[in-house]
């Protein structure tokens, strides 16, 4: 009867940023069988997810290594109120939650949750997270310029649901930096600020907010977050982290072990200004900056045969200089056709993909990406082949290496692919940035990562990336003299050879190791260490030159 009267609270709605630690782990548990699917080709995953798959984890946790239970404690702690079902266990300074009647295991009640407020009852959750971030960095390029940078973070976070499946999300935060702005601009992601662009501002801001709707196996999202699309242990072949932030519309249907996802989202072009005077005032003349509206759209379909392998397929389309297309708004339609029903404008790309899960502790995957296909000339270097693939493994180590994963991937990229002759605004990229690997076309790379997991508080990741990339050739004025098909912005030329070949150009070696130390001090409060080596060569004109940059940080959620 006590069951029957308890209040339950319906887990969340909301989605885990894929910054969080916890997708390695999840990577981790299927590579060692202990979860026998983990569909990670679209990131990030829903709160409801995650707590069933840890859920799934706890009652195999016999198999982990002590390293691996004291983490999983640390995320049932994380997810505790998805997991359950309550609040009770979760640590704030003012507590005016109604609290269901239940159990709570003993390591959330010695260290619980932190947040600034929170409240939850069988309608409504409401959770708000303050965020602090105090972080100094330094550079060294080309042996002898140093340079120095330092800025303080500070924002918010705000998340919950209404009802059974309606969950929402909003995180702002703005810093205030000193020092040479140009080490933040070279950072993959806080140089996607807009405002480290305008000299006369010192400080950036970055926000992220949608609403989504969980109805089980079918859930819908409206609003912006951080997106990753693809297989790789690096870069994502289709949608990475190297573009800003954007806003779009998901669906998702997954029932047992196939899963579809549709996605569109709305993009940035080219940019240009527009002079234009005033009827009022003809002798003066102003200028306008423009910015063209792109979108992208695509969908998947993954269907997963649990402990031996998931395939995947997609096909993504890009189009501009018009509103929204509601041909390509339609979440069941074949793209492909869809588009040339709509004159062919557009410029569609295909993707297949494969991961299999048959060997213990090791992952094999592959997928292989078609900007264009010229089947007549299959085989070929006729520039309308343009492709692009990746090859990779991970393994989890076994014995004394339990708590050390491997990732290993090859990448290439054929000459002219993500760059499109039939728009201006159509290449595969936002605001200038390519959206899917960062290397670009006409490139190839080696990339090795190695993650180690010292304990529950003390996490490494170093990677090392070895790659060549065949530039444009430009003369001292600036005029393009060799299209290599190197730019993703610069297409195929009515002039340029119909023949492409791989790594024409002006071609430059990039060697790129990465290492970041993270240190949880205590509940919360963490304590970073990032390293960076850059060094590039190119042959052709016997220049070389290097970058190193440093850095440690202090980041609070509370």
């Amino acid at each position: 009867m006590l069951m029957m009267n308890c209040s339950v609270v319906y887990p969340q709605a909301e989605n885990v940023p894929v910054s969080n630690p916890i997708y390695l782990f999840m990577k981790r548990m299927e590579l060692e069988g202990v979860l026998p699917e983990y569909p990670d080709g679209i990131l990030p995953l829903s709160r409801r997810e995650i707590s069933e798959y840890l859920a799934g984890i706890n009652e195999r946790k016999d198999q982990l290594s002590d390293v691996e239970r004291r983490l999983l404690e640390e995320y049932n702690v994380e997810f505790h109120h998805d997991i359950s079902g309550f609040i009770s266990g979760m640590n704030l300074p003012r507590d005016t939650s109604d609290h269901p009647v239940g159990p709570m295991p003993r390591r959330i009640q010695t260290r619980p949750q932190s947040y600034l407020y929170h409240y939850g009852d069988t309608n409504v959750s409401l959770f708000i997270e303050g965020l602090f971030t105090l972080d100094a960095r330094g550079s060294v390029h080309r042996g002898a310029d140093r340079r120095y940078v330092g800025f303080l973070q500070f924002g918010g976070r705000i998340r919950g649901s209404i009802g059974r499946g309606l969950g929402y999300y909003l995180q702002g935060t703005n810093a205030q930096f000193w020092g040479d702005r140009v080490i933040l601009q070279q950072d993959k992601l806080l140089g996607q600020s807009f405002e480290l662009n305008d000299v006369g501002v010192r400080n950036f801001d970055f926000v992220e907010g949608y609403v989504r709707y969980d109805a089980g196996i079918v859930s819908i999202q409206v609003g912006r977050e951080r997106l990753l699309w693809g297989n790789g242990y690096g870069d994502k072949l289709i949608l990475s982290d190297n573009p800003r932030v954007f806003d779009f519309i998901r669906l998702d249907a997954h029932y047992k072990t196939i899963k579809y996802t549709f996605l569109h989202a709305w993009l940035l072009g080219g940019k240009s200004n527009l002079l234009f005077t005033l009827s009022s005032d003809t002798l003066s003349t102003f200028t306008e900056p423009v910015v063209a509206d792109k979108y992208f759209a695509g969908h998947r379909l993954e269907v997963t045969i649990p402990s031996y392998l998931t395939v995947g397929f997609q096909e993504v389309v890009i189009y501009s200089n018009r509103a929204p297309d509601l041909a390509y708004l339609n979440p069941v339609t074949l793209i492909e056709s869809a588009q040339r029903s709509r004159e062919e404008r557009d410029n569609v790309l295909w993707a297949f993909d494969v991961q299999t899960h048959f060997l213990t502790n090791i992952e094999l995957q592959g997928t292989v990406l078609f900007d264009d296909i010229n089947f007549t000339r299959w085989g070929t270097n006729d520039i309308q082949n343009k492709y692009a693939f990746q090859l990779g493994t991970m393994v989890v180590g076994p014995g004394i290496l339990r708590n050390t994963s491997m990732a290993v991937e090859y990448t290439r990229i054929e000459p002219y692919t993500f760059s499109h002759a039939r728009s201006r605004n159509d290449n595969y990229g936002s605001s200038g940035r390519i959206l899917g690997h960062r290397l670009g076309p006409n490139a190839d790379s080696w990339f090795v990562r190695l993650d180690h997991i010292f304990s529950h508080k003390v996490r490494s990741t170093i990677s090392y990336e070895v790659g060549r990339r065949g530039d444009n050739v430009y003369d001292s004025s600036g005029a393009l003299i060799i299209n290599s098909g190197g730019d993703f912005l610069q297409p195929h030329r009515p002039g340029d050879p119909a023949e492409k070949r791989f790594l024409a150009g002006d071609v430059v070696y990039i060697h790129n190791m990465e290492l970041f130390i993270t240190y949880e001090i205590v509940n919360e409060v963490f304590f970073d260490i990032r390293y960076n080596s850059q060094k590039c060569v190119r042959p052709m004109s016997n220049e070389s030159w290097s970058t190193r940059s440093y850095g440690a940080a202090i980041r609070v959620v509370f």
